[in-house]
């Protein structure tokens, strides 16, 4: 008989014997099999905490300045809203332990952003030398919207940079291609959003730094929540900052692939801005896009001079993400 069988049978026979509910009589069935399995409840202790990973029904949480990490239960709603890397202050009412995994029962009375506060290694930025956009790129004509943007940005050679595969999901024993994030773009095309979230979740559960998970997140959520969806974008840039010189005028090209879960956040976050009614603060991303890639690989010049010529939000927009 498999262990889960055995288990459901004691359960029983424990339920006919006592009268008790299923999970009532399961709850002193493990404590009887298991010494490790202690469900107590206690006074509501507080405590703030990193979100490291989130499901529909529970949250996986390390103490801020500590190594412990707990599984939240909340109940649904609230755990979907927070997102990885995140803060949250959770006043705990029930806790216990199982197969060495602490889990816990409480309410998040707070959700905010403090990147600095999760004390990330800034990931590695390497130095690819000087890049000469003249001579590795077609210029675009004087008479295209972008043509004198572009002639400023490449009117002289600039210092290339490239993020660590860190960013990408590639850690250590992991293939580039063969990470989390390169399996989500499946699954979405599938119309399972929910196994692309729990990749996403993976990845970020084993290293924050993917900044390609929280932009996919972001691109999860963007069709409906648009509002949630920046949140995503945003850690995804903050984190990826930490590796910036304050007033980063350096490139980080599209060419090289490490650097695209940055350079698509961006892109996510002002799509998001234009989108929730602020083009100006939209156009200022898309320009800061241009600047560290001015190939523009990604259309972002397109958006740029919509919101120039002062065109609203158009749903197809969607699209180029």
């Amino acid at each position: 008989m498999t262990t889960k069988k055995d288990l459901k049978k004691r359960v029983r026979a424990r339920q006919a014997k006592t009268g008790e509910s299923y999970s009532t009589a399961r709850l002193h069935v493990l404590r009887e099999r298991n010494p490790e399995h202690v469900d107590q409840g206690i006074s509501p202790k507080r405590i703030t905490a990193i979100a490291l990973s989130c499901s529909e029904q529970s949250i996986r949480l390390r103490q801020l300045n500590g190594t412990d990490v707990i599984s939240l239960r909340t109940g649904g709603v609230v755990a979907h809203r927070v997102a990885p890397g995140q803060l949250v202050d959770v006043a705990l009412t029930k806790q216990w332990t199982w197969s060495g995994t602490v889990y816990s029962v409480g309410r998040i009375e707070r959700v905010w952003t403090d990147v600095p506060a999760l004390a990330l290694d800034p990931l590695p930025l390497e130095d690819q030398g000087e890049y000469d956009l003249n001579k590795i790129h077609e210029p675009f004509e004087p008479t295209d919207p972008y043509g004198e943007m572009w002639l400023r940005f490449a009117s002289k050679p600039r210092r290339a940079f490239r993020f660590s595969g860190i960013a990408w999901g590639a850690g250590v024993g992991v293939e580039p291609d063969d990470n989390e994030t390169c399996l989500v773009a499946d699954a979405a095309e599938m119309g399972d959003p929910t196994s692309a979230r729990k990749l996403l979740m993976k990845a970020l559960a084993a290293d924050l730094r993917c900044i390609d998970a929280h932009a996919h997140l972001g691109n999860l959520a963007f069709h409906h929540r648009p509002e949630d969806a920046i949140t995503h974008y945003d850690i995804a840039i903050r984190i990826a900052e930490l590796s910036l010189t304050p007033g980063f005028t350096d490139l980080l090209p599209w060419a090289f692939i490490y650097n695209r879960p940055f350079l698509r956040a961006l892109h996510g976050y002002g799509l998001c801005l234009w989108r929730l009614d602020q083009p100006e603060n939209a156009r200022a991303v898309f320009e800061r896009i241009l600047s560290l890639n001015p190939a523009d690989h990604q259309g972002i010049r397109f958006c740029w001079n919509d919101i120039r010529n002062g065109d609203p939000w158009r749903s197809e927009e969607r699209a180029e993400l």
